[in-house]
């Protein structure tokens, strides 16, 4: 709606708009804004108390022309030095390969605190027990990582080690079935 409102009153604001800028161009002096009444007060008040206030502020005082060419600075700037770029404590990397991927996709810990294990630890106690769950049980696992034994138990009995299934496997398999 806007679109079609602003496509209508278009020409009528540009309609004679040369002629009309031509009679604000050539007006001698332009109309002042409109000023406050509280303006205009302390208008008639300056007035009163020096009616020469203003031809006063045009002219060049004399006194404060020759006290300001008297005043000199001088700086010495003691951060421009520091504008320079100081060498950075901390030096450019000398090995620019690119490091290696993790195994896992991320970085692995060194240091793993007692009551957790790492991915690597999981997977392997995972699937030491699906290959021999006699010996390897709950008990020893959480004594050899020094996990809580009810911990263990839910993490074999949820988890499990990732296979890869292959389609042909498969197909081979439904075969024989039937």
């Amino acid at each position: 709606m806007g679109k079609v409102y602003s496509t209508l009153m278009r020409p009528i604001r540009t309609f004679n708009i040369v002629h009309r800028a031509h009679d604000v161009i050539s007006k001698e002096k332009p109309t002042a804004a409109p000023q406050y009444p509280s303006t205009a007060k302390q208008k008639e008040l300056v007035d009163k108390l020096d009616p020469d206030f203003m031809k006063k502020h045009y002219e060049k005082n004399a006194q404060l022309d020759s006290r300001l060419k008297e005043v000199y600075v001088t700086s010495n700037d003691p951060n421009n030095e520091s504008a320079k770029q100081p060498a950075s404590s901390r030096p450019l990397p000398l090995d620019r390969t690119i490091s290696p991927s993790f195994e896992f996709g991320f970085y692995e810990s060194r240091v793993i605190p007692e009551g957790k294990c790492s991915l690597r630890q999981a997977l392997t106690f995972l699937g030491d027990h699906n290959n021999n769950p006699t010996e390897y049980t709950t008990e020893k696992i959480a004594l050899e990582y020094k996990l809580d034994k009810q911990v263990v138990a839910n993490i074999i009995e949820h988890f499990s080690v990732p296979r890869m299934v292959t389609a042909q496997k498969n197909e081979e398999k439904s075969i024989q079935k039937k």
